[in-house]
């Protein structure tokens, strides 16, 4: 009993000086990354589409990108976007009709948000694999009186692929492919859904 009373008045003891002493949360050492290190990134995307419908051109562009970057020390790093973009396009030899030939124009403003996940490879080169959806206003003009210019819009999304290669810390370089699907609500008699497949190329920056 005794040997019962001294042991519990031992760890008395020791939780009493336990709760005087302060706390302190442990920290990781300086520099070192954790899985709720967000960083901004900016970044902007060269395009060309080739679109796979009749009779609307290809298309070329450019796209601005705003990021969070989740830059912890993990083979996947998450990364949440929001996209504005502006394309154009013209092919001056396009079959409007049985038996005329004629221009047609298009331009393209996407506002997108998405999400990526950056699978590391090596210290230096990441895979790049996302998607993105929002809305897209258009405009689609021809050479020909009778169709001549129809102002539309509609919901767009699209899905990529590419790989990153990081020069520093702050610095990278992506290439790749995407495809993106848009369904214009109205365009001359009905709707206007199309594909394009796209050539990426970007640079970034984080800080």
């Amino acid at each position: 009993m005794k040997k019962i009373l001294s042991l519990v008045a031992l760890l008395g003891a020791i939780g009493g000086a336990a709760s005087a002493a302060p706390y302190y949360v442990p920290t990781p050492a300086g520099g070192e990354l954790t899985a709720y290190d967000w960083q901004p990134v900016y970044s902007v995307d060269a395009l060309y589409n080739f679109t796979d419908k009749d009779p609307l051109p290809d298309t070329y562009g450019a796209r601005l990108n705003f990021s969070l970057y989740s830059d912890s020390v993990s083979t996947v790093r998450h990364e949440f976007s929001c996209h504005i973009g502006y394309e154009q396009g013209i092919d001056k030899n396009v079959l409007l009709d049985e038996d005329e030939r004629g221009r047609v124009e298009m331009r393209r403003i996407p506002a997108t948000v998405g999400y990526d996940a950056n699978i590391s490879l090596t210290d230096h080169v990441l895979l790049d694999l996302g998607g993105q959806a929002g809305y897209a206003w258009g405009i689609v003009k021809t050479s020909d009186p009778e169709l001549g210019r129809d102002s539309t819009g509609g919901f767009t999304f699209s899905l990529d692929a590419g790989i990153k290669i990081q020069f520093s810390e702050a610095i990278y370089m992506k290439v790749g492919y995407e495809y993106t699907r848009t369904f214009y609500q109205k365009c001359y008699d009905g709707h206007l859904n199309f594909g394009q497949h796209s050539i990426v190329f970007g640079v970034g920056a984080r800080w």
